[in-house]
């Protein structure tokens, strides 16, 4: 017997369970050199090969059942093939988990700009050109309806993964002038998009917003009040001679993953203005 070594003794060498290697005899796909009549399992020095085939498939995620047929039929051919199928799905996690991050990122600029919003000013930036896909024109008087429900559905479902889960905040585009009550005209819900994704949406969903200054400032529904807001917009027009479009814009930037208080959403509006 001095040429074997038991169970746990192969266990340990092998940086593996006992448990583990019972199951791989059990399952025919790792079995030992010598059972003696005890039923005690003997290995050998140089089955550690074939057990480093095995933890590789198995590091690369091919299931054991995979794992068997390879080591039965082993080749070139169907080893390369493999390996390739296994850095496409590799790319794939890849990929995804890039998602994830870019994701995340954008979470978390979009909740440190939150921290730092300052409600009392009004700014006019210079904004990058943008792409969205737009919904149908929805209502607000109808927006805890079925009817509301079912147009947001059909919205969000016609989105790629990509877009929908991409960090964002959601948009809204509201075809009426800002002196308007802005809680209560109809709007288009926008979903921000990649130029790369854009093909896999029709063209007429597809909407711009173009570069450009635009006058923004930050509300709270709960301080919404209507009066103050549009004399200090008359005011900031006059100083700064811009003329408003008969448009604007909503971006919603606090959601309800940072609040259960529908009243506490917070909102940007961007408008864009010219020159008087």
């Amino acid at each position: 017997m001095n040429n074997y070594l038991t169970i746990s003794e192969f266990a340990k060498y092998v940086n593996l369970s006992r448990r583990t290697l019972i199951y791989y005899d059990q399952i025919d796909l790792f079995k030992p050199k010598k059972i003696s009549t005890h039923g005690y399992r003997y290995y050998t020095c140089d089955q550690c090969f074939e057990l480093d085939v095995i933890l590789t498939l198995k590091f690369l995620d091919v299931p054991l059942e995979q794992i068997k047929y390879f080591l039965d039929n082993r080749n070139m051919d169907d080893t390369l093939t493999e390996f390739k199928k296994r850095k496409e799905i590799l790319d794939e996690k890849i990929n995804d988990l890039k998602h994830m991050q870019t994701f995340l990122e954008n979470y978390i600029d979009r909740y440190t700009t939150l921290k730092n919003i300052n409600f009392d000013i009004i700014t006019h930036p210079y904004r990058e050109e943008e792409s969205f896909i737009c919904s149908d024109l929805m209502h607000s008087h109808y927006y805890d309806s079925i009817d509301s429900l079912s147009s947001y559905s059909d919205f969000y479902l016609s989105l790629d993964q990509k877009d929908l889960f991409n960090g964002y905040p959601i948009n809204f585009l509201v075809e009426d002038s800002i002196f308007s009550d802005i809680q209560k005209t109809p709007f288009r819900s926008l979903i921000k998009i990649n130029k790369e994704q854009s093909h896999l949406y029709d063209a007429e969903k597809i909407i711009t917003r173009s570069n450009g200054t635009y006058v923004s400032f930050f509300i709270e529904d709960s301080n919404y009040n209507k009066q103050e807001i549009n004399q200090k917009l008359l005011n900031y027009f006059q100083k700064n001679k811009f003329i408003p479009e008969r448009f604007f814009w909503k971006i919603l930037w606090q959601d309800e993953i940072t609040t259960t208080i529908p009243e506490k959403r917070v909102f940007e509006i961007l408008i864009p203005v010219k020159k008087n």
